[in-house]
């Protein structure tokens, strides 16, 4: 009679480092797990998704939650831990003086509602930002706070740009559907919100596509249509000023 895996030295160890990193890809979260199993000489007798599970189910006392999401620009799977009861814009809070929130607030505002779905804004842009904030914040302490936001995986950069990270998206994005409502768009195919990636060439098509999910739909297929519309689906429609123009 198999008996149910218990919560241990292990599982413990590994919450205290995800509680640090917060975020870590899937390989180097499996490579976390091997460590910690040999550091507390538990042999690793379930597979990482049940020790995740095993994990999740004491996280969930602790309002906590281990989450794995897709990095919107290559596909690659990341684990997140993420507050699952106080509002993640408090948590957030805890790490950032008034003044430093109330401009990212107003940056993810931009990059939200940028134009043409960009969902992304220039460095030039962020850094004006600082200066029409009240009290006015210099250029070069927005970009101390803008360095310290990229770093931290809150907002990455690429080509000059701006945009939401997996780690924003995962952590906050209860928050973005609350405050920002139909700005906020979901890939047909996973269901997750969605910033960059592909879109149906149909003007009046609202389909919205991750990359990863496009070329997992798309890859074989030598006449690709719109799900929705049945419209001829091009893989140069794309949107999103954090997609990377070699995708």
């Amino acid at each position: 009679m198999s008996t149910t895996p218990e919560y241990n030295d292990s599982h413990r160890l590994f919450m205290q480092s995800m509680l640090s990193k917060r975020i870590v890809t899937e390989e180097e979260a499996i490579s976390l797990y091997e460590s910690v199993c040999n550091i507390t000489s538990n042999p690793q007798t379930v597979e990482f998704p049940i020790f995740i599970s095993i994990l999740n189910k004491e996280l969930d006392t602790l309002d906590y939650a281990l989450r794995l999401s897709r990095n919107e620009q290559d596909g690659d799977m990341y684990l997140i831990m993420v507050n699952t009861n106080q509002d993640a814009v408090t948590e957030l809070a805890t790490m950032f003086t008034a003044v430093d929130m109330a401009f990212i607030r107003e940056l993810f505002d931009l990059i939200i509602k940028a134009d043409n779905e960009n969902f992304g804004i220039s460095a030039l842009t962020a850094v004006h930002l600082g200066g029409k904030m009240t009290p006015k914040i210099t250029a070069k302490d927005t970009q101390t706070l803008l360095d310290k936001l990229v770093e931290e995986q809150w907002i990455g950069i690429e080509q000059g740009n701006y945009y939401l990270t997996t780690r924003s998206i995962a952590e906050l994005q209860d928050y973005f559907k609350r405050q920002f409502g139909e700005n906020i768009m979901e890939c047909i195919f996973c269901l997750d919100m969605v910033t960059m990636g592909e879109h149906c060439a149909n003007a009046q098509c609202s389909v919205r596509l991750h990359k990863h999910c496009a070329n997992s739909q798309f890859n074989n297929s030598i006449d690709p249509r719109c799900p929705t519309c049945n419209n001829r689906w091009s893989r140069d429609s794309t949107f999103g000023l954090g997609l990377p123009k070699d995708s």
